[in-house]
């Protein structure tokens, strides 16, 4: 696992539907670090790169919240998938790969804040369930219980 040392920023054009989902107050994502990367992975399957508006502003995640965790493997996983060379892992060009991260997850916010707006009648769980399965995205299968154990007849 590789270390970033730059901060990961994010637009406060969508704040308010990232602390929705992740965060103290949320029940989806315990961390909005966790929610910014669902929002990149979901961002990138709906190829929707959104670079940040500087002039809305801009909040930052520390680069050390992306070194004890998988957050880190997939914001390099997506930079590859992205630029289709694996020149941009060189550890000069952490910069470009935290930039491909934000602009996904910036896409993918704005369509998580698309699907709580178009579902506002319901809570920002459900609401991201309905979003998802409008996108081929299908809730995980309900686990079955297991039958009774028969002991075989001899």
């Amino acid at each position: 696992m590789r270390l970033i040392h730059s901060p990961v920023r994010r637009s406060k054009l969508y704040e308010d539907t990232l602390q929705k989902l992740g965060g103290k107050e949320s029940s989806l994502f315990p961390t909005l670090r966790e929610a910014l990367t669902f929002c990149a992975v979901l961002g990138y399957k709906e190829r929707r790169k959104l670079p940040l508006d500087q002039k809305a502003g801009m909040e930052d995640i520390a680069g050390a919240q992306y070194q004890i965790n998988e957050a880190v493997d997939l914001l390099f996983a997506l930079a590859l998938a992205d630029s289709k060379t694996s020149d941009v892992l060189r550890p000069e060009r952490e910069k470009d790969c935290v930039q491909i991260y934000e602009e996904y997850a910036n896409g993918g916010l704005e369509l998580v804040n698309s699907w709580i707006e178009r579902y506002a009648d319901l809570d920002v769980e459900d609401a991201v369930w309905r979003g998802l399965n409008s996108i081929g995205v299908k809730p995980p299968a309900a686990a079955q219980p297991a039958g009774d154990v028969v002991a075989p007849t001899f």
